[in-house]
């Protein structure tokens, strides 16, 4: 006996086009780094340009649950602002999610703009700036 999810064909559609959306969605994810901590993950899609700097989001999502005030999570989504020709980037803004992939609603938004700062090689701003700018 076939079951009624299978014979509606707009319960089956519905499917398709959930996962359709969700894929296009994770597609525009490219693998910075893997790390100890785990995985950092580049926006290609949120890249912004302006005449002097870029904008973009990097998620990183954890193996191991992280704790942020009183808020622990797995997930997170940092936007960054780089300036390719002076060298440096500063973050603009943190969100914190409980599930991998920024899944699970928003916990936190720290909008708060950090100070410009020259990525130091081998870490997480020099990958962010290289993969924007190029070689330093």
């Amino acid at each position: 006996m076939k079951s009624k999810l299978l014979r509606n064909p707009l319960a089956i559609s519905g499917i398709f086009l959930g996962m359709l959306v969700s894929t296009d969605a994770m597609s525009a994810l490219t693998i910075l780094a893997e790390t100890r901590e785990g995985l950092i993950y580049i926006d290609q899609t949120s890249v912004e340009k302006t005449t002097s700097t870029h904008k973009v989001a990097i998620t990183q999502d954890f193996h191991e649950m992280q704790t942020l005030g009183t808020h622990e999570y797995l997930s997170s989504i940092s936007w960054y602002e780089i300036d390719c020709a002076g060298k440096k980037l500063r973050q603009i803004r943190i969100e914190i999610f409980p599930q991998n992939m920024a899944m699970g609603g928003l916990l936190q938004e720290d909008p708060q703009t950090q100070a410009w700062t020259t990525p130091e090689q081998g870490k997480l701003q020099s990958l962010i700036w290289s993969a924007l700018c190029g070689k330093p």
